[in-house]
């Protein structure tokens, strides 16, 4: 067995080491069965048209909308990314993809009927003031009238129990075997801190194999704080839920948090 690691990255870095694995850790097709009723139905009581899906990752929930007659425009801070989804869209899916980062995106896109920021990517801003700041330019993305909807884990629940170790998934990459571990480390000083690890498993040509750890820092964000935020940056209408099937949040019972809210008229 070989090793390699190292200290903390930077998100961009770590996701744009991690982009030619993403598909092999994210079963779309499944992902998509449960998530999607849901998401749809958001869309519908919205009556959008137009959708801009911030830190897409590869792309698929922006596939998903292009396909059902949505006008998506998908972002996300990291180029590898991007350019997986953008090598996926290839055969004229509807739908654009931009490498901008969170806090940057009303400058550069037109407000649209529902903003998305699915996938835990918040928690990778690591002040309250990076919060913020993203949660404003997500809301000033919104028409007037329009929905955001937020997904990420929900810390109030995870903060507490403290689960070191989540899901395992396997695949083919290259031909070869390849198995991608996420775990992650609690920090209580200087202030609440996560080191989230991903561990990449590879077969080699003899059968032996390597594993690759790669670590980014994340700040665990409460329930109370992001609806603040999310009151200050104008939206209002604001309602959790469990996760995206639309089941009731409950603060230290529920697996995720999903926050939808309106922006004002």
């Amino acid at each position: 067995m070989h090793r390699k690691g190292g200290p903390d990255l930077d998100a961009t870095i770590f996701y744009d080491r991690l982009a030619p694995l993403f598909d092999v850790m994210t079963d779309w097709a499944g992902r998509l069965a449960v998530e999607g009723p849901f998401l749809f139905r958001l869309l519908e009581q919205a009556d959008a048209h137009t959708v801009l899906d911030a830190a897409c990752g590869s792309g698929g929930h922006a596939l998903a909308l292009a396909a059902r007659g949505y006008q998506v425009v998908g972002t996300d801070a990291s180029p590898a990314m991007i350019a997986l989804a953008r090598a996926k869209a290839a055969d004229g899916a509807g739908v654009s993809f931009h490498v901008a980062e969170l806090g940057t995106l009303a400058s550069r896109f037109p407000p649209v009927d529902v903003v998305l920021c699915l996938g835990n990517s918040l928690p990778h801003l690591l002040t309250e003031a990076e919060l913020s700041n993203a949660l404003v330019d997500l809301a000033a993305c919104v028409r007037p009238g329009g929905v955001l909807v937020l997904h990420n884990l929900n810390y109030d629940r995870r903060w507490q129990m403290r689960p070191r170790w989540f899901a395992v998934n396997s695949g083919l990459y290259q031909e070869r075997q390849v198995l991608i571990w996420r775990f992650a480390d609690y920090l209580d000083v200087p202030e609440p801190r996560i080191s989230f690890h991903i561990a990449v498993f590879r077969q080699g040509n003899t059968g032996d194999w390597s594993v690759e750890v790669n670590s980014t820092p994340q700040r665990p964000l409460f329930h109370a704080d992001l609806t603040r935020l999310l009151s200050a940056a104008g939206l209002t209408d604001i309602h959790c839920y469990g996760d995206l099937t639309g089941i009731p949040f409950v603060v230290d019972a529920s697996p995720d948090l999903v926050i939808v809210a309106r922006r004002l008229a």
